[in-house]
């Protein structure tokens, strides 16, 4: 999933229209892994979420494959 940055925890901040939490909630009885794609510079120390947020379950990097 692309995304403007991420954290730790696995949270994005996307480009604020909600359209691949909106997707992938309606997912949530399916066994997917939801990865983003982005650069080490998008890591932030923590993204606020809302409710209806959809956490990554991986990232990966031109560095490095992340696992939350």
């Amino acid at each position: 999933m692309p995304l403007v940055a991420f954290d730790k925890k696995g949270n994005r901040l996307g480009m604020g229209a909600g359209y691949y939490d909106r997707t992938f909630g309606t997912l949530s009885n399916q066994k997917i892994k939801l990865f983003g794609l982005g650069f080490e510079v998008q890591q932030v120390d923590a993204i606020p979420t809302e409710e209806w947020d959809i956490a990554l379950d991986g990232m990966i990097t031109e560095k490095r494959i992340i696992i939350f």
